[in-house]
């Protein structure tokens, strides 16, 4: 069965409407990163890194104290 030319082109479900508020909405979310906003995103970055470095330490600690456990309870039986 052939498409029906006389109803219209239907929507293909990744096309977006062209008017200013779409624009508008685009640039908020792409827009070009400037120097103030590029500091944020770096500090921002940093301090992900330092919480995941802190992470990373508590979760050796643990880590250490369960093999501490381990090893007296070998030395026990």
């Amino acid at each position: 069965m052939a498409a029906d030319k006389s109803r219209g082109k239907k929507w293909d479900g990744k096309s977006r409407v062209s008017n200013d508020l779409y624009r508008k909405r685009w640039k908020d979310i792409f827009k070009k990163v400037t120097d103030d906003n590029a500091e944020k995103f770096i500090h921002n970055q940093d301090k992900e890194e330092q919480a995941n470095v802190q992470s990373d330490n508590v979760e050796m600690e643990k880590l250490k104290e369960e093999q501490n456990y381990l090893e007296e309870l070998k030395k026990k039986l």
